[in-house]
C-alpha cells in the first residue's frame, strides 16, 4: 500500500498556526498591561490638580526602582471635574527594569465623577520594548520620542508589539476598559487588526471581540490567522480563539496549507510562550494540494522552539485527497504523531478501525488507476525528511487483522491484475520513486494470507504462519508517466512472495467459453510456498499435496505454472485420479517425478532412472510398471515406456483374469464347466498403450506374459478387459471397475509365438486366448504352421490348433483357403514299459 504519508504533513500547520497564536496571546498581555496602568490613573495624577500645567511628569519608585512614569505636555483641570491631558506618554517597567512598556496618545480625558477614563484619538501601546538609558532618556522615550533614531517602532522583534487603537473606555467600578473600535496590532513582521475588545481588571482577562486578523510571512511565506473571537487568560495562562483559522498561501499550483476548528485553546508557558494547543469542533488540515484531515478533536504539544513535539486527532478522524495523479480516504478513531527537533513529523500512530484507500496513476492523461485498500487496528508510520525537508514514509506497522489490497491497472492484452496481503502484522518497507513513495517489501505475521489474480481473471489464494512479499520496482520512466499499462510500468505488483508454516493454497480457474460446468477450485498444502512473480510461477516444498476435486498428488516439492496451470512435482510422488460419477476405485501412481499439463489433463510420470524405482500406476488388482508413465485423464487413456537411457528397460502390467475351470467333458458337453477361480495376468513389454474406452491394452515391443495357465512370448499383444460383475450382474461401462477395471476378456498375441504350459509347449505366429472357455487358438502362417509339443504325446501341427489349460487334447483343423492341401502331422510318443 502505497500510504502517501507526506500528505499528511499538515500535521505541521498545526505548529505553524501556534506561533501566531502566541503572538495573539502577546496582544493580549499588551492590553492587559495597559489597562492595569488605567485602573490605577486616578489614584496616580491625584485630584489635586486643579490648574493647567506645561511639561507635567510625574514617577513612582519603590526602593530606589522606577515603576512607571507618567509624562503629558499640558495638564488642563475643567469645571465639570474632569481632567484633560494632551500629548501623554506612560511607561510601565519590568520588576527587573530590563523592559519598558508605552502607552502614548494625543488626550485622555478622566471623568472623576464616574470613575471612568477615555482616551479621545489614537492610542498606541508597545509592550516588550527595550528600556532607555536613563532619567532624561525615558522621558523623552515616554513622550513618544524614538531613542534609536529610526523614526518608528521597531516591530521586527518578536518582543515587540505595537498596538494601535481608538475609543478606549475605563469604567474603574467594573474595573473593565473596553473599546468597539478596531485594533491595529504589529509584532516579529506579522500585523493584524480585531473590531472591539475588552479587559477585565478583575480576572485578568482580555477578550477581542470579532473579526481578528494577523497577516505576516512565515518562511518567506504569506501566512494569514483569522477567528471570530479571541480571549486572553494571562492569569491562568491560556488563550481561547473562536473559528479560527490558520493559513499558509502556497505558490504555484498550490492553494496553501490551513488548519481551523470552531474552538481552540492555547496554554502558554510562564515566558507567554505557546506549551499546548486543544482545538474542538471541526479540526481541518489541508496541505493545499487536496489533502485533507478532519477530526471532532486534536491536540499539539510544542517545544520551547515553538515547534510541534506530539500531536494527537481523535474521535473519528477522517483523511481524503484530491490531486490530479491520486485520489484518496482514510478513516481512523484516532490519530497519533511525533516530532523531531525542528517540527518534522518522524513516527505517526492510527487505531481503531484504521481503513485507508488510495487510487493512483502516473499520469493525468491516463484513464486506468491504481487502487490501494488497508484495514487494521492499527497502524505505525516511520518517516523522514529528504533533502528538501519534505517528509517521506520509509515503514508501516499495521497490526489487528491487518488486510491490504493492491488492483493494478489492466496491461495491454490483459485484465485487472491485483493481490492482496492479510495477517496478524503487517510490516511494509517503502521507497521514494519522483514525489511518490511505494511499496518495496511487506512482512507478514500470524494467521498471514495472500489473494491474487492475473491479467486471465485467475485467483490465487493462499494462507500461512508468515508472509514475505517484494514489490516490482517502479521506473524512472513510469514515475514521470510514461506508460500506465505496461507490465510494472508505475504499479506496485507482487515480484516475488514466500510463505510458510501450515501453507494453504487454493486456485479458482476460469470458466471457458461454451463450458456447462463451473471449473473446479484447486487447493495445495505444503509447509512453504514460494512465489516468483517474473516468472509466475510457485514452488511449493514439505509434504505438498494439491487436490482439484477429482485428482490428488503428493511431492517433496511441487512446482506450478500461474498462467497455465501446469504441475511439474518432485521426489517421493504420489498421485490419484478418480472418475467423475463412478464408484470405482481411483487409479494411484508412485513416481520420483511427474509433470501435469492442466489444459490437457494429462500427467506424466518418471521413475528413479535404470538403477532405481520404477513409476508405477496402479487400480484394484491391476498395475503398470515403467520407467515413464503417461496417464491422460480427460481420455481415460494409458502409455508407458522407457524413455533415454531406460530405453532398454521394460514395462511391468499386472491384470486380472477370470480364471479356467478344472471341471471338463468335452466328450459330453464340448465346453468347459464355470466356476474357475480369479488369476493374474503378468504382462512384460516395452511399451504399452491403454484405451478405457476400448477397454484394451496394446503391447508393443517384444511381449511376455505369464499367468496360472502358463507363458507366453511374442513380439506384441493386445488384452482385452470385460466390464467388471458384481452378484452375477454385468454392470455398465464407465461403472465397471473403473480404469483397466474389469479381468482378462481376451488376449491376442501375435509375432513368433512361443508358449509353455506344464508339460508342453508351443510356437506360432499368431495366439488367441479366450478367459471365459480357456480356449487358446494357436495359428502360424503357410511356411511355419503352428506347433504344440506335448512332453508325454507328442508333437502336434496343423493350420489351426485349439487347446485349454490343463486338458491333454488338442483339436487340429486345416480352416480356410490357406490350410487347402496342409497335411496334420502327429508325432505320438510310446512310454516304456
Amino acid at each position: 500500500m502505497n500510504v502517501s504519508v507526506e500528505r499528511l504533513r499538515v500535521w505541521l500547520l498545526v505548529g505553524a498556526g501556534l506561533l501566531v497564536l502566541v503572538i495573539a496571546s502577546f496582544l493580549g498581555y499588551a492590553h492587559y498591561r495597559a489597562h492595569r496602568f488605567l485602573t490605577n490613573l486616578p489614584k496616580k495624577l491625584g485630584v489635586n490638580v486643579r490648574r493647567e500645567t506645561n511639561g507635567f511628569t510625574y514617577s513612582q519608585s519603590v526602593q530606589g526602582r522606577t515603576i512607571y512614569t507618567v509624562h503629558a505636555a499640558k495638564a488642563v483641570e475643567r469645571g465639570d471635574g474632569k481632567v484633560t491631558l494632551h500629548d501623554v506618554g506612560i511607561v510601565l517597567y519590568g520588576l527587573k527594569e530590563d523592559r519598558a512598556d508605552r502607552i502614548y496618545g494625543k488626550e485622555f480625558e478622566y471623568d472623576q465623577k464616574n470613575q471612568v477614563i477615555r482616551a479621545d484619538g489614537e492610542v498606541h501601546i508597545d509592550l516588550q520594548a527595550p528600556e532607555a538609558a536613563d532619567a532624561n532618556a525615558k522621558m523623552d522615550y515616554a513622550a513618544g520620542k524614538d531613542l534609536h533614531g529610526a523614526g518608528a517602532v521597531e516591530t521586527k522583534d518578536v518582543r515587540l508589539i505595537h498596538v494601535t487603537t481608538s475609543g478606549l473606555v475605563f469604567l474603574q467600578k467594573l474595573g473593565v476598559a473596553a473599546t468597539d473600535n478596531e485594533i491595529e496590532f504589529a509584532s516579529g513582521g506579522l500585523t493584524g487588526h480585531a473590531v472591539g475588545a475588552d479587559y477585565n481588571s478583575d480576572t485578568g482577562v482580555l477578550v477581542l471581540h470579532s473579526a481578528v486578523r494577523v497577516n505576516g510571512l512565515e518562511h518567506d511565506r504569506p501566512v494569514v490567522l483569522t477567528a471570530s473571537r479571541a480571549e486572553l487568560d494571562r492569569q491562568n495562562e491560556r488563550a481561547v480563539l473562536t473559528q479560527a483559522k490558520y493559513v499558509a498561501v502556497g505558490g504555484k499550483g498550490n492553494s496553501g496549507q490551513t488548519a481551523q476548528a470552531r474552538n481552540v485553546v492555547v496554554h502558554l508557558r510562564p515566558d507567554g510562550t505557546a506549551e499546548r494547543v486543544e482545538a474542538e469542533g471541526e479540526v481541518t488540515l489541508t496541505d493545499g494540494l487536496g489533502g485533507t484531515v478532519v477530526a471532532p478533536r486534536g491536540e499539539v504539544t510544542l517545544n520551547a522552539q515553538s515547534q510541534p513535539a506530539s500531536a494527537v486527532m481523535q474521535g473519528g478522524v477522517k483523511y481524503s485527497a484530491d490531486e490530479p495523479l491520486r485520489q484518496a480516504k482514510g478513516e481512523a478513531a484516532q490519530g497519533r504523531a511525533v516530532f523531531d527537533k525542528v517540527g518534522r513529523p518522524e513516527h505517526v500512530v492510527m487505531t481503531g478501525a484504521v481503513h485507508l484507500t488510495e487510487r493512483v496513476r502516473t499520469d493525468a492523461s491516463v484513464e486506468a488507476w491504481g487502487e490501494r485498500d488497508l484495514n487494521a487496528g492499527q497502524m505505525e508510520l516511520a518517516l523522514s525528511a529528504d533533502r528538501a525537508g519534505k517528509a517521506q514514509l520509509r515503514d508501516a506497522k499495521a497490526t489487528g487483522d491487518a488486510r491490504l489490497t493492491v488492483m493494478n491497472p489492466a496491461a495491454k492484452g490483459g485484465g485487472t491484475t491485483g493481490s492482496a496481503l492479510a495477517g496478524d502484522v503487517l510490516t511494509a518497507h517503502f521507497v521514494r520513486v519522483g514525489n511518490a513513495d511505494h511499496l518495496a517489501e511487506v512482512h507478514g505475521d500470524g494467521h498471514t494470507s495472500m489473494r491474487r489474480v492475473n491479467g486471465k481473471g485467475v485467483v490465487d489464494t493462499s494462507s500461512g504462519d508468515s508472509l514475505v512479499a517484494h514489490f516490482r520496482p517502479v521506473t524512472a520512466g513510469a514515475a514521470r508517466g510514461s506508460s500506465a499499462t505496461g507490465k510494472g510500468q508505475g504499479a506496485d505488483e507482487i515480484t516475488s512472495a514466500t510463505e510458510q508454516g501450515h501453507v494453504v493454497m487454493t486456485e479458482l480457474p476460469v470458466k471457458k467459453p461454451g463450458d456447462s460446468v463451473a471449473p473446479t477450485e484447486e487447493r495445495v498444502t505444503a509447509e512453504r510456498a514460494a512465489y516468483d512473480g517474473q516468472l509466475e510461477r510457485t514452488t511449493l516444498t514439505g509434504n505438498v499435496q494439491v487436490s482439484n476435486g477429482t485428482s490428488v498428488l503428493w511431492a517433496d516439492r511441487v512446482v506450478t505454472e500461474q498462467q497455465t496451470g501446469d504441475v511439474t512435482a518432485d521426489g517421493s510422488v504420489k498421485a490419484s485420479f478418480s472418475q467423475v460419477g463412478s464408484e470405482a476405485e481411483p487409479v494411484h501412481v508412485l513416481a520420483s517425478r511427474a509433470e501435469m499439463k492442466h489444459d490437457s489433463q494429462v500427467a506424466k510420470f518418471y521413475g528413479a532412472g535404470s538403477n532405481g524405482k520404477p513409476a508405477r500406476l496402479w487400480q484394484g488388482a491391476s498395475q503398470v510398471d515403467a520407467p515413464v508413465i503417461e496417464f491422460e485423464q480427460k481420455q481415460k487413456r494409458l502409455l508407458a515406456h522407457s524413455e533415454g537411457q531406460d530405453a532398454a528397460a521394460a514395462v511391468h502390467t499386472v491384470l486380472v483374469s477370470g480364471g479356467s475351470g478344472t471341471k471338463t467333458d468335452l466328450a459330453k458337453t464340448g465346453k468347459r464347466e464355470s466356476g474357475g477361480k480369479t488369476s493374474v495376468v503378468r504382462v512384460i513389454s516395452r511399451e504399452l498403450v491403454y484405451s478405457d474406452e476400448g477397454r484394451k491394452a496394446d503391447f508393443t515391443g517384444g511381449v511376455q506374459v505369464d499367468s496360472a495357465d502358463g507363458s507366453m512370448r511374442g513380439q506384441e499383444a493386445v488384452v482385452y478387459l470385460q466390464a467388471a460383475s458384481g452378484n452375477g450382474v454385468k454392470k455398465p461401462d464407465g461403472a465397471a471397475g473403473g480404469f483397466m477395471g474389469g479381468s482378462v476378456e481376451r488376449v491376442v498375441a501375435s509375432g513368433h509365438i512361443e508358449m509353455q504350459q506344464p508339460g508342453r509347449r508351443a510356437s506360432g505366429d499368431k495366439l488367441v486366448y479366450t478367459a471365459s472357455d480357456g480356449m487358446f487358438v494357436l495359428t502360424g502362417t503357410p511356411t511355419a504352421l503352428p506347433k504344440v509339443v506335448d512332453d508325454q504325446r507328442g508333437t502336434v501341427t496343423g493350420t489351426s490348433l485349439r487347446f485349454h489349460t490343463g486338458d491333454e487334447n488338442v483339436v487340429v483343423s486345416n480352416e480356410g483357403e490357406s490350410g487347402a492341401g496342409q497335411r496334420v502331422r502327429t508325432e505320438t510318443r510310446v512310454k516304456n514299459k
